[in-house]
């Protein structure tokens, strides 16, 4: 019998499905895959080592991965690899994605102001694969675009771009955001194009500046910048092609960003100016004002005037200040002058002063002035009848003229009883007499003379209050040389012919008080009695 033979058993065969792993870009197409076997019997299992690559090294998705080669071991269960065979050539899908680059070094240059806020970075990459190399670019800028030292800036986008040694940019990435600190330094500019007028002399150093072409070299367009300048001649002197010191300001919110050179001088001529002295008119005054106050002005502010009268004995006038002080009736020429210099050349104006014992038209004025007193005895001790404040010992000097208190008033007494027939009473004498008519005369001669009043210059009426109920009634005329008393009705003729003394006086006080006159004019007072009531 034949007990025996010989057969093969062969290797069963299996198939797989094959996954692969996503991978970063490592610079090859090596990839990673597993395979699942159909095919195995019963509860056998195999190990396997699978080669396997990409269709390229480059970052992608979905790349198309091929089993190149299987090799089958031992497993589990009793799986033996010699017990089965598999052919390669198995397909799948897998992401190469791109390898992360990190910044190993950082700078940013200092730049000088632009009107922006953009900063040069340059960057230094680590990562990279083999000798791949990347070209790269970045866009970094500062907060805002103003001068200062140590001004942050910050990485906004970087970009990169295929470099050698087979470095692709897509094959790589990197993240913005680094920060580095640089200086934005202030830029030069020049002021230049003011210039400058010539002017007359006005005692001041001021200068007349034109900027209407006035040039900001460097200044960028559209940059908020103001300049605003003065100028002030070294002297206020006349002189050609004479400095201009040129002050600058400048404002807005950009002159922060500038190193400005300013334009510090100009020239021009200060020329001799021709002043005139306005404000001065011919003047009519009543005496009774005193002073007059009023000087002249020059075109040029601060040349000085002298001022002079031409007769002191009328009218006195401060040299400096132009103000008069009047000395007696009649008129004077008040003349201003300004004395000519290297500066300027003089100047002069004059007005006509006339001063009057009263400035207003004296035949229309008509007064009522009431005296009163309850004692006679207060009435012959007072200087005005009624008022012992106001006889003519306590009148203000400014109105006592033409020798002061010291120049008494001596003047003729005449009676007038008829209307025709005038007799000389006596002489009326304010000074040691004290007020008294005195009826000693040098002669018969001087007895039987006197002078005619004159015109009248005033009028009023004077009611003289002795006691309750007691009054008498006066019209006083003020004449260019006298003084005439008109007893206004019988009472009143009665009182005056056994009080001449204290009517004039009282006569006299009034007239003073009220009008003023000189005192040296007064050489006649008239009693007028004529008239019958």
């Amino acid at each position: 019998n034949q007990n025996s033979t010989t057969a093969n058993v062969t290797a069963k065969a299996l198939t797989a499905t094959a996954s692969a792993s996503n991978k970063v870009y490592n610079g090859n197409n090596t990839a990673t895959t597993t395979l699942t076997f159909s095919g195995l019997i019963g509860s056998e299992t195999l190990g396997q080592t699978v080669g396997s690559t990409f269709n390229n090294k480059n970052v992608g998705t979905s790349k198309t991965v091929t089993v190149n080669s299987i090799t089958l071991s031992n497993g589990s269960n009793g799986g033996l690899g010699a017990n089965y065979s598999i052919s390669p050539g198995q397909t799948t899908n897998a992401n190469v994605t791109a390898k992360s680059l990190t910044v190993s070094g950082i700078t940013a240059s200092n730049k000088t102001y632009d009107g922006n806020s953009n900063a040069t970075v340059n960057l230094s990459l680590s990562g990279f694969v083999g000798s791949e190399t990347l070209n790269v670019t970045n866009i970094s800028s500062f907060p805002n675009k103003n001068v200062e030292t140590g001004k942050t800036a910050t990485v906004n986008s970087i970009t990169l771009t295929d470099g050698t040694n087979g470095g692709l940019a897509s094959n790589y990435s990197i993240n913005p955001g680094q920060t580095v600190t640089a200086t934005i330094i202030a830029k030069s500019l020049i002021v230049s194009g003011i210039t400058s007028s010539n002017r007359t002399y006005d005692t001041t150093s001021s200068a007349i500046l034109d900027t209407s072409s006035v040039a900001y070299n460097g200044l960028i367009p559209g940059d908020d910048f103001t300049g605003s300048f003065s100028g002030l001649f070294v002297n206020e002197n006349v002189a050609q092609g004479k400095q201009i010191n040129i002050t600058s300001t400048y404002s807005g919110n950009d002159v922060i960003n500038y190193n400005i050179t300013n334009q510090g001088t100009s020239y021009s001529d200060i020329l001799i100016a021709n002043p005139t002295i306005n404000g001065l008119s011919n003047q009519s005054k009543n005496f009774r004002e005193l002073i007059y106050a009023s000087g002249g002005v020059s075109s040029i502010s601060g040349l000085p005037i002298i001022y002079t009268s031409s007769d002191p004995s009328v009218a006195t006038v401060n040299s400096s200040t132009g103000n008069v002080t009047f000395l007696n009736v009649g008129s004077t020429t008040i003349t201003a002058n300004i004395i000519s210099t290297l500066n300027y050349n003089s100047a002069i104006s004059s007005y006509t002063l006339e001063i009057k014992l009263n400035a207003t038209n004296v035949d229309r004025i008509s007064h009522d002035t009431i005296r009163s007193s309850n004692r006679l005895s207060k009435i012959e001790n007072s200087s005005s009848i009624g008022n012992s404040n106001g006889g003519l010992n306590n009148m203000p000097k400014s109105r006592i003229l033409n020798g002061g208190e010291n120049t008494p008033i001596k003047a003729k007494v005449v009676i007038s009883s008829d209307g025709q027939n005038l007799t000389v009473e006596g002489i009326y004498d304010d000074g040691d007499n004290l007020g008294e008519i005195s009826k000693e005369f040098n002669d018969e001669e001087e007895k039987e003379r006197f002078e005619e009043p004159g015109d009248i210059i005033d009028k009023r009426n004077i009611v003289l209050s002795i006691s309750e109920g007691d009054f008498y009634n006066y019209q006083l005329e003020l004449r260019n040389k006298g003084l005439v008393i008109k007893a206004l009705d019988n009472s009143s003729v009665s009182f005056i012919e056994t009080n001449k003394g204290l009517v004039i006086k009282s006569a006299i006080s009034e007239v003073m008080g009220i009008v003023g006159f000189v005192k040296s004019q007064l050489k006649t007072i008239i009693i007028d009695l004529k008239e019958k009531f």
